[in-house]
């Protein structure tokens, strides 16, 4: 109740009192006219809101900890003004209002139209979207509020900040694994590094084929050389749900997508190409980026993926081996790494693919995840270079360490 409903009401009270008590018609007059103040101002405040449409528009792209610009916009398409407005809007959870959400509007004539504008900052990448805003109407005298929801539906897709990653990648393929010493010896007298294998063609060398490979395959096939180390890198994150270990902004999902935006983000800078393999509630996803200004396309996914996808790291690794070219560098990212995985990597291994494993330690995001020291183990046996990050590690420095090789 308001201050001026309460004088009112009391105002009236008291002239009711002496109009019964003196049978005055004057009181009885006053009394009438206090009262159907009252009534026309409920009446006014209850029908003030029917004609008020309220519209909500929102900056639609931008990184983590930018600042977002939400603008509303409210009108009066009734016949009568509208008195005493208060806007109130909502803020989804992560979002935090630099300036005020709180306006007043005074008067809203009718056919007018308000804009009212304030800055967010969102502080974890995702699609935002809003709750719906509240709007407070009065009558002219301030008697009675009416505070009314209005659905104003807006989204907002928050990109993951890529980190700036330094160096180039470490030699692949001959230099990692997988070779004898007399083919490692021929790759370096040559000045090529390995690319990857093929059938055989007229006029290839014989010292070039790969005799296991033919044996499996049933025809000559040849290893293929490159100039250089490739700078192609094709990130499989692990989005399998119940995978994502931690809570609000700290936890394995969160840190494994900046990590893949930053090896993506990377490999573009180094003009070579990203892929990236992710788990969805509807099946896998593969996404291939050969150009720079076609990185929203990666970033777009990874601000929308959540822990929902229905394939094991294992599964998801062997089906992205259908999409990996011989040239990429595989970068698996992963808090629950399976028994699968081992057997996953050395095929990946077998056709000479670096392969690196990004693996969160789940158990210090959550203690009551077990630990998987073991796992890590077998797939540094298998050929793959493990980092083993723990929650508030330094993961610029874990993904230098990926580029160069090391575990």
């Amino acid at each position: 109740m308001t201050l001026q409903f309460l004088t009112i009401l009391g105002a009236a009270g008291a002239l009711g009192m002496l109009a019964l008590t003196h049978n005055a018609a004057a009181e009885y007059f006053m009394f009438s006219v206090l009262v159907a103040v009252l009534v026309v101002s409920y009446a006014s405040s209850r029908l003030s809101t029917r004609a008020l449409r309220l519209r909500r528009d929102t900056t639609d792209r931008v990184f983590e900890g930018e600042a977002l610009r939400v603008t509303l916009e409210v009108a009066n398409q009734g016949r009568f003004p509208r008195f005493l407005l208060d806007v109130q809007d909502t803020l989804p959870p992560f979002l935090e209002s630099d300036d005020g959400r709180d306006f007043m509007v005074p008067t809203l004539w009718p056919g007018e139209r308000v804009t009212l504008t304030y800055t967010a900052r969102p502080h974890k990448r995702g699609v935002y979207a809003w709750n719906p805003a509240h709007v407070s109407a009065s009558d002219p005298f301030g008697i009675f509020q009416r505070f009314v929801p209005f659905e104003a539906p807006c989204e907002a897709v928050v990109y993951p900040r890529p980190i700036d990653l330094n160096g180039s990648l470490g030699r692949t393929g001959i230099e990692t694994r997988g070779m004898s010493t007399g083919e490692r010896a021929r790759g370096s007298e040559s000045g090529l590094d390995f690319y990857g294998i093929r059938d055989y063609q007229p006029g290839d060398e014989l010292r070039r084929i790969h005799w296991p490979a033919t044996a499996h395959h049933g025809r000559l096939t040849v290893i293929e050389f490159d100039r250089g180390a490739s700078e192609n890198v094709a990130v499989v994150l692990d989005t399998r749900a119940g995978t994502e270990y931690g809570a609000g902004l700290d936890t394995t999902l969160e840190v494994g997508v900046r990590a893949a935006a930053s090896l993506i983000h990377w490999a573009l800078a180094s003009e070579g190409t990203g892929f990236l393999a992710v788990s969805e509630s509807d099946g896998p996803r593969w996404l291939t980026v050969e150009r720079a200004h076609r990185e929203f396309e990666a970033l777009e996914v990874l601000a929308r993926v959540q822990a929902e996808g229905t394939m094991s790291a294992s599964a998801l690794l062997e089906w992205a081996s259908r999409h990996i070219q011989p040239e990429a560098n595989v970068v698996l990212i992963t808090a629950a790494p399976d028994e699968g995985l081992p057997a996953a990597v050395e095929g990946l291994r077998r056709r000479y693919l670096r392969v690196a494993a990004i693996i969160f330690d789940g158990h210090s995001f959550d203690a009551t995840v077990p630990p998987t020291g073991h796992l890590e183990q077998r797939l540094a046996a298998a050929g793959a270079s493990v980092i083993s990050l723990r929650r508030g590690s330094d993961l610029k420095q874990g993904l230098q360490r990926v580029l160069t090789g090391e575990s």
